[in-house]
């Protein structure tokens, strides 16, 4: 790789996300709690360590073929030939002893090297194939399955990555961002590789294109960390208002029927009284059981007026339902956890499966 190595990016912004994570949450570094206050602290600490790192890979990365002769990726053959003619008395062991200067340590393999770029950007077709996958490209110019397993292995390790880092509720409108992000990355890639498109030609011009994909595949772990920021920001928690706005609805709906209840007992007792002061005819006998004017049992209409929610009945479940004979109340589903170990196990075991068929094809 030229620029950085994607191994290293994804245990360093693995490790990274645990203190944003403690950053985004922690009550003692926001204390007013303000998720924007929090996601800006965030934000800017990613930011900055991103372009410290990338700023630094940039500087140190590999010369390419167009560095060594310090020319454009786009230059002509021309300026290639003087490109080289240039550095060529600059590394030359011949041009060297001729001016009197003390060949350094390595001087032949720089100018072999040299040489070896030439003879790449001068063929039209190794300079075409060196510019869409590098030196990797030029090693594997035969296998095109090694070239496309190369292509693949970033997604679909980033594609695992960024399913485990969006799973949860409060990050999960991230995982469309995530997923779009990498499709949009992959088009890039496509259209740079198949059809020699290349988008970021104005942009940064002293880049090769394999240059360019590989600055992308470096930016795209920052973009997901960020994308996770703004997920948790706009999150909302509908679910549980729902919820709350349904409890209280019932709670609301309880003493409207608390209300019934008693304004009908009260009916209820002063029609009785009135009904015992009445002469009773010859021959009736009380059967000592209460039931309404209306002709309905007391214990059914108390059952239509219990209350619905549990908080009614001073924190005791409602009465079970005697119509619902064979019926048992099902407790609630535990929520389901221990998914984080089998997600981790299964993601490493498609890493390493695919470190193992990229070994393979070497």
């Amino acid at each position: 790789m030229a620029i950085g190595n994607e191994g290293r990016d994804l245990l360093g912004y693995l490790l990274l996300l645990v203190p944003l994570e403690w950053l985004m949450t922690s009550r003692r570094v926001v204390k007013s709690g303000d998720r924007r206050v929090a996601v800006a602290l965030t934000g800017s600490i990613l930011v900055l360590l991103s372009a410290a790192k990338l700023g630094y890979e940039l500087l140190n990365k590999e010369p390419s073929y167009y560095d060594m002769m310090e020319v454009s990726p786009t230059a002509s053959l021309a300026e290639i030939k003087k490109g080289y003619k240039r550095a060529s008395l600059r590394v030359h062991p011949d041009k060297l002893a001729a001016a009197g200067v003390q060949e350094e340590e390595g001087g032949d393999e720089a100018f072999l090297a040299l040489k070896a770029a030439y003879d790449v950007l001068s063929d039209i077709q190794q300079r075409d194939l060196y510019n869409k996958f590098g030196p990797q490209g030029l090693e594997s110019a035969n296998d095109t399955n090694a070239l496309l397993a190369t292509l693949g292995f970033f997604y679909v390790v980033w594609i695992a990555v960024a399913y485990l880092l969006t799973r949860r509720k409060s990050v999960a409108r991230a995982q469309t961002w995530s997923f779009t992000g990498l499709l949009a990355l992959g088009i890039f890639e496509y259209q740079a590789c198949i059809y020699s498109i290349d988008f970021l030609e104005d942009a940064l011009p002293q880049l090769a294109m394999f240059e360019k994909v590989e600055l992308l595949h470096r930016l795209y772990p920052v973009y997901l960390l960020g994308a996770r920021m703004v997920a948790w920001l706009t999150f909302e928690d509908v679910d549980a208002y729902n919820h709350l706005v349904l409890q209280r609805l019932h709670v609301k709906t309880d003493m409207l029927l608390l209300m019934i209840r008693d304004n009908y007992l009260a009916v209820t007792q002063s029609r009785k009284l009135d009904a015992s002061r009445l002469p009773q005819p010859t021959g009736t006998v009380s059967t000592g059981t209460d039931a309404s004017p209306w002709g309905v049992p007391d214990d059914a209409l108390q059952h239509n007026f219990r209350p619905l929610h549990p908080a009614m009945y001073g924190g005791q479940p409602p009465a079970t339902d005697p119509t619902a004979k064979g019926k048992r109340a099902q407790p609630a589903a535990p929520a389901k956890g221990g998914r984080s170990v089998t997600s981790l196990i299964w993601f490493f075991g498609v890493y390493f499966f695919f470190q193992w068929l990229l070994g393979r094809g070497t």
